[in-house]
């Protein structure tokens, strides 16, 4: 029986490559209930979604990780976030009739980055060229680029789950022996089928692929669709208007709306709410 939803790490004990798995069941089923997705997109999403957690593993701090795709193309904005502890939402934007079209057709001209937030510290990101035939290759490619680690990624979605295999080379080993090891556990990975992928569990499928080499599995972390929306955010958002745009608000809407895009959550500020707002931002310009 396959992991639902969990993040795996294990290493080969003799070679110089480590690896990840990720199952998304009900975290997946989660982002795309709150919205009828077309197919393609709903693809993108949960290739995005499974990529996230892969790379999640590797934040070492408290913070969020973000994979963000804009769009002149039919997809518009596509956006995954996750904590350190694996909290994640997800959201996709856009506009014009999707049918199957194929990654860079959905795509067209666009921009993805990768950004890490440490709740301490300075913020990074850095940017993903689209230029491959699929996702994953194009986060094959940054990671061979940019980090200068050689990186196979699979990732496959189905219409109810999400599955995903990252390996990649320890940085710290860089002779003939650890290239012979790094190409063997890549010719063995790229023999999985879909559907042991998706529906074999962690175990099971490393045993198929490595059963001659020494493999080690770390305990699995639970992964959770959790929105980070809530009203004090709504309302800080509100705050950074001013005192003057607040009292126009109140004058002539009697209230404030605002609709999270990850999860559909509405939240409404009435005129008591607006006027608390107003006298708060109003005794932070005094103080300014």
């Amino acid at each position: 029986m396959t992991e639902q939803d969990t993040l795996q790490r294990f290493i080969f004990e003799n070679t110089d490559s480590r690896g990840e798995l990720v199952h998304l069941e009900k975290s997946y089923q989660s982002a795309l209930e709150r919205r009828e997705y077309p197919p393609a997109i709903r693809q993108l999403l949960g290739e995005v979604m499974v990529a996230a957690t892969l790379l999640s593993a590797t934040i070492k701090f408290k913070g969020k990780l973000s994979l963000q795709l804009k769009s002149e193309g039919l997809l518009k904005i596509l956006l995954v976030q996750i904590t350190h502890d694996q909290k994640m939402r997800a959201m996709a934007d856009w506009s014009g009739e999707v049918t199957d079209q194929t990654f860079p057709a959905l795509i067209g001209r666009a921009y993805f980055s990768i950004t890490i937030e440490p709740e301490k510290g300075e913020r990074y990101q850095g940017i993903v060229p689209l230029d491959k035939d699929t996702f994953s290759l194009c986060l094959e490619e940054y990671f061979q680029q940019s980090e200068q680690l050689p990186t196979k990624i699979r990732l496959e979605v189905s219409e109810t789950k999400a599955a995903g295999l990252l390996l990649q080379t320890l940085p710290q080993q860089e002779d003939l022996e650890g290239e012979k090891g790094w190409e063997h556990v890549t010719t063995l990975a790229a023999t999985i089928k879909r559907e042991e992928l998706l529906d074999l569990s962690n175990e099971e499928l490393l045993y198929r692929l490595y059963h001659a080499e020494q493999v080690r599995l770390f305990e699995t972390q639970p992964v959770i669709f959790r929105c980070l929306c809530s009203q004090e955010r709504c309302e800080q958002a509100i705050l950074t208007l001013g005192a003057a745009e607040i009292k126009d608000i109140m004058e002539e809407d009697q209230q404030a709306s605002m609709k999270c895009e990850f999860c559909n959550t509405d939240y409404i500020l009435d005129l008591v709410d607006l006027a608390r707002l107003h006298k708060q931002a109003s005794e932070n310009f005094a103080d300014a």
